[in-house]
């Protein structure tokens, strides 16, 4: 079977004849998403653990439990307030 390599990110995969090849895999292919069901999806940057969301100068977003157990999540109801 011919395979396909992804110009993005290097991946390769196995292709089904010559019908619409994507250039791109379909994870390099797909669209950000801002929301997923309630919660408001982080698209910034992180701390040091990647999942701590923090603003460009190094503090948090929202600081807190994520209600939810999204740790990317900023909606700010589904954050329980650190005390």
């Amino acid at each position: 079977m011919p395979s396909q390599q992804c110009l993005r990110c290097g991946y390769i995969w196995e292709v089904n004849g010559s019908r619409n090849n994507p250039e791109l895999c379909q994870s390099c292919r797909a669209r950000r998403q801002g929301k997923i069901g309630d919660c408001i999806v982080w698209h910034g940057l992180f701390a040091e653990d990647m999942v701590t969301p923090i603003t460009e100068d190094g503090d948090e977003v929202l600081p807190g439990v994520r209600l939810c157990g999204n740790s990317d999540c900023v909606q700010p109801n589904h954050v329980a307030k650190s005390q």
